[in-house]
């Protein structure tokens, strides 16, 4: 399906990577791109297939993972509705590094991988907003390596719990989880198990859980517990709750800073 309509334009121009570009690039990334609706599980393509285009997610999420000749996998990010991904695999070396799957029914806006380098070629911004998304994918990386090192498994929890809830606002609140435990713990290259437990050992810092969904008592209390071990910056981290709300970041998730009133 085409994604010419005024809506999905309108989605885009919203999006940070493509906002304040101009008409015509907007307009030349909707032409050439097609929505396309995965089911659960579907693959979207396999590490090593060749980097033919780049995502756009409509709504949905997407898993991108590694996998080990034995079968294990390891998931390497999860993106949601308004991420992009694929776009540095397009300049980095021609092929994807990674595997991509739905994690539920999805829709994506799927742009060809020379729409972009032309679109690069003619306007340099749009090169450099591609090196800004990979500088970020390395900060992330670096934070995530520091929270394996210097973190215990509940603050690990408690920093997705953070980041997943970074859209409310309150001293406290409750939300469903967006995916299963089992991905969430594969998230954090931890085993089921040792996620389930963790989530059971943040009830001292106010978290409690039904099924999916998760209450947090006091977001402060939490930060406190989880973010102790954290080098990030408010305003770095994608968790952070400031007086003019949640700061939108890639990097790590739920530091030091003042909650919010309702």
């Amino acid at each position: 399906m085409k994604a010419t309509d005024h809506h999905t334009g309108q989605f885009l121009s919203g999006l940070p990577f493509f906002t304040r570009l101009p008409e015509e690039d907007i307009d030349g990334f909707l032409k050439a791109g097609a929505l396309h609706a995965y089911d659960k599980n579907d693959k979207l393509f396999l590490r090593g297939d060749a980097a033919d285009r780049f995502f756009v997610i409509v709504n949905g999420w997407v898993k991108l993972f590694r996998e080990t000749p034995e079968g294990e996998e390891a998931v390497v990010a999860l993106f949601t509705r308004g991420d992009v991904f694929g776009e540095a695999a397009i300049f980095g070396g021609a092929d994807y590094p990674f595997s991509a799957a739905a994690v539920e029914k999805s829709r994506l806006l799927e742009i060809p991988a020379a729409v972009l380098k032309d679109a690069a070629r003619a306007n340099p911004d749009i090169m450099q907003r591609v090196m800004a998304s990979m500088s970020r994918e390395m900060h992330q990386l670096q934070m995530e390596t520091e929270h394996l090192s210097l973190m215990s498994a509940p603050q690990r929890v408690g920093c997705l719990i953070l980041q997943l809830s970074s859209g409310m606002i309150g001293k406290g609140g409750t939300f469903t989880l967006p995916y299963d435990k089992s991905l969430a713990a594969q998230r954090l290259g931890m085993k089921p198990e040792t996620f389930s437990r963790a989530l059971a050992q943040l009830k001292p810092a106010g978290v409690s859980v039904s099924g999916s969904e998760i209450s947090v008592e006091s977001f402060d209390a939490l930060i406190a517990f989880s973010c102790s071990h954290c080098s990030s910056l408010p305003g770095e981290c994608k968790g952070s709750r400031t007086e003019g709300g949640c700061v939108p970041s890639a990097a790590c998730i739920g530091h030091r800073a003042k909650i919010n009133e309702e």
